[in-house]
């Protein structure tokens, strides 16, 4: 008996290492989904602003495609120094950045005649404004995606975050907003499966 209150047998010790185990789990679970948040709603901030940014030009959206078309603001200086640059950039994009792109320098003497240059300068795609078919009149009764994340990547294979006519951000879950698989790829251009992401282009 004094055996048995003096320590714990080897049953009671796999219990306790099971329960610690099960909490560090969770732990770790809740963590990732914090994480996955904080960069879907950071997104959403810097998409919403850039569509704000579209959305005050007056008359008719610029006339640029792509990356250009949200890199007409650096060339204005309506986004300039890094903290602004930053806007450029979903925070969950492992590939590209400020710092991958080159700081604030690389955004110096921006030639938006040149199309398919300046891709990695930012991480969303935005509307193709020059084609015909891709073209919409400000003002447009049914909300149209102007800026959206150039891949799903930057929501850890989930979604993507997309900018509105009217200035409205939202996510896009691939699965419940797109009816999606969660294996099959989702991506923005020509040849994407969703109709309201192919007039963009990310180059």
């Amino acid at each position: 008996m004094k055996d048995r209150e003096a320590g714990m047998t080897l049953i009671e010790i796999l219990v306790v290492i099971t329960i610690i185990a099960t909490i560090a789990g969770m732990a770790t679970v809740l963590i990732n989904v914090g994480n996955e948040n904080r960069i879907k709603y950071a997104c959403i901030q810097h998409v919403g602003q850039l569509v704000g940014l579209l959305e005050s030009t007056p008359g008719r959206y610029p006339q640029h495609d792509g990356p250009n078309l949200v890199l007409y603001f650096v060339k204005k200086g309506e986004i300039a120094g890094k903290d602004s640059l930053e806007l450029l950039f979903c925070p969950g994009d492992l590939d590209e950045s400020l710092t991958q792109a080159g700081g604030v320098e690389a955004y110096r003497n921006l030639d938006l005649s040149l199309k398919g240059e300046y891709g990695h300068l930012t991480s969303y795609a935005a509307r193709a404004m020059t084609d015909r078919d891709c073209r919409v009149p400000r003002g447009t009764p049914i909300p149209t995606v102007l800026v959206a994340d150039d891949s799903e990547d930057h929501h850890f294979g989930k979604g993507l975050v997309v900018g509105l006519t009217g200035g409205a951000a939202k996510y896009r879950d691939k699965v419940d907003d797109y009816d999606m698989d969660r294996e099959t790829p989702l991506f923005v251009g020509e040849g994407s499966t969703v109709e309201e992401l192919v007039c963009l282009r990310s180059e």
